[in-house]
């Protein structure tokens, strides 16, 4: 009798999306286009750029710093923070700091670096975030913790215009969770906010967990010549839900021991509906996850 068993593992990671193609590194002197998210538009879609970059410099630890201007009236944006060549090529690493229109600090984002030590590949993580009122005063923080690649805890600050602390919010491990809020004067209030939102929402397939599983079940086929040959493993997957909840980029980071069973794997991912996208903040976001798919007779 075959058995397929399912289990879910969660990447809480916003995806870092690669620069164009043709970019291979970054030289001082060198101009980039970006879209409202700062991402790097490939040539043939400059047009539609709403941001341009320039290249300000390269330290000596690889990093460029690369200021964002507006296209139209060339206010700075951005102060951007880029590996300038190599495997990391165009990964965050250090401040990244945005702007208002009058030149004061909107927020800034630290990230850092984690190596996988398989595939010598890095991806970079947020390990803090600020943002700012317009005179300067922090209006938010962020503090971020990560075991094995995957973020563990958060905690998030929030402020009165005052400085007094408006609210905390606390996601722990074994997603425990505290959302804590005051008034002006320190007090504990139970009252949330009409307007509060969340620092981050996974992304969540139609109907929950229970209807992905039950999805998997019936979509998954195990492969004839697999059974026949008793062939069992797991296929560890990944796949990146858009923003627009589309299912993309499923890859096999580890195979099952058979390209039969990595096939279906595939297919049957690849065809899963739409999901309700993660958020950051109330916006939609890129996230990763990572699906293991057992293949087991009995």
């Amino acid at each position: 009798m075959k058995k397929i068993i399912y289990g879910l593992v969660l990447a809480v990671v916003p995806l870092i999306n690669a620069a164009a193609d043709e970019v291979k590194a970054y030289l001082t002197g060198d101009t980039l286009f970006y879209n409202q998210d700062y991402q790097i538009m490939p040539a043939k879609k400059i047009k539609k750029a709403v941001y341009y970059g320039v290249v300000k410099s390269i330290n000596d630890d690889n990093i460029a710093t690369i200021a964002v201007y507006d296209k139209k009236d060339q206010t700075l944006h951005a102060l951007l923070k880029r590996i300038a060549s190599g495997n990391e090529f165009g990964a965050k690493k250090g401040e990244q700091c945005y702007y208002y229109p009058n030149g004061t600090i909107k927020e800034t984002d630290v990230y850092a670096l984690f190596y996988d030590d398989k595939n010598s590949k890095a991806t970079s993580y947020p390990v803090s975030e600020k943002l700012m009122y317009p005179d300067g005063k922090i209006q938010e923080e962020v503090l971020l913790s990560y075991a094995e690649k995957k973020q563990e805890s958060y905690k998030r600050t929030g402020y009165f215009p005052d400085g007094s602390v408006q609210f905390l919010e606390i996601r722990g491990e074994k997603d425990t969770y505290s959302l804590t809020f005051y008034d002006e004067a320190g007090n504990i209030t139970e009252e949330t906010p009409k307007n509060f939102t969340p620092y981050m929402t996974m992304p969540e397939y139609p109907g929950g967990q229970g209807e992905l599983l039950y999805f998997l079940s019936r979509s998954v086929q195990y492969p004839e010549e697999c059974q026949k040959k008793g062939i069992q493993g797991r296929v560890i997957c990944q796949f990146t839900v858009a923003k627009n909840g589309k299912i993309e980029d499923v890859r096999v980071v580890r195979s099952g021991g058979h390209p039969l069973l990595d096939r279906e794997a595939i297919r049957v991912l690849r065809s899963m509906p739409k999901w309700k996208p993660g958020t950051k903040r109330g916006k939609p976001i890129r996230v990763k996850y990572t699906v293991p798919v057992n293949f087991a007779l009995e």
